[in-house]
């Protein structure tokens, strides 16, 4: 009977101590995997600042990668004959440019002319000859001044006649003149010209084989006597540079005279000339 209760109580034992040993088994496998999580938490603690330490360096490692490989590496040296100093070259001067208002200079001409009577018998009045000197203060582009000269014009008298007198022979129709002023308009910019025209008011004096006796305290003479008449000159011409500021100079001369003293209606002439043209800047 004994027997019969132990038995049981030996197998409840026994089945006790086999779920015994499976508890402490399964509590031993919890408590083993909750430490190997506490021991990965503590790795992930550690593993992460260490990954966020070394992204970071890797970040500032490739900035200054990336930096110094935009830096221009140095140039080699260069050899000695294709040194370059480094003193700056002297500046160029550059030219001034020519204003068109410039202190006054002085400019002086003298030409040679051959006057020719318009409204005249050609048959009788002649070509002649016209010496001319001119010389004003010189502006840049205009010049103001005044000329005087000589003018001759052979008159051939030959079948003439003059009140029942028939005349022969040639005389000179001479003029002595001044122009004052004479306003003179020019280009003077270009390198080898020198354009201009010119306008005068003429004081003429004329004098065609009229004499007259003048005595003195010891003797008397003969002289030539001149009547004045007014007058008006224009002038278009060309100078052409030499050098220096030396020209040769041509051109045509257009020229009005009046009544006056001498003649009973009005006169125009026309004279080309050339001559020499003289600049002093």
């Amino acid at each position: 009977m004994l027997l019969e209760v132990v038995l049981p109580l030996k197998a409840a034992g026994t089945l006790n101590n086999g779920i015994a040993r499976y508890r402490v088994a399964a509590i031993g496998e919890v408590g083993m995997k909750r430490t190997d999580l506490r021991f990965t938490a503590l790795l992930v603690a550690l593993w992460l600042p260490a990954t966020l330490a070394s992204a970071q360096w890797d970040a500032s490692a490739q900035e200054g990668t990336s930096t110094t490989a935009t830096t221009a590496p140095t140039p080699p040296p260069a050899p000695p004959d294709q040194m370059v100093s480094d003193t700056p070259p002297p500046a160029v001067q550059q030219p001034e440019e020519k204003k068109g208002w410039q202190p006054a200079g002085f400019t002086w001409g003298l030409s040679i002319g051959v006057p020719i009577i318009l409204n005249v018998p050609h048959e009788h009045v002649r070509p002649g000859a016209n010496i001319n000197f001119f010389g004003g203060a010189d502006f840049g582009f205009f010049v103001i001044g005044g000329d005087f000269g000589l003018q001759w014009n052979p008159i051939d008298l030959d079948g003439v006649n003059v009140g029942g007198t028939i005349l022969s022979g040639r005389s000179p129709l001479t003029r002595i003149y001044l122009s004052l002023p004479e306003v003179r308009f020019q280009v003077p910019d270009l390198k080898v010209v020198l354009p201009y025209i010119t306008g005068s008011f003429d004081m003429n004096f004329w004098n065609f084989r009229e004499t007259s006796v003048g005595c003195g305290y010891w003797y008397c003479s003969t002289y030539s006597v001149y009547r004045f008449t007014p007058g008006f000159t224009g002038r278009a011409g060309l100078g052409f540079e030499v050098k220096g500021g030396v020209y040769i100079d041509a051109g045509f001369q257009y020229s009005f005279t009046g009544k006056g003293q001498f003649f009973s209606e009005s006169g125009w002439w026309l004279a080309p000339y050339v001559g020499v043209l003289v600049r002093r800047r």
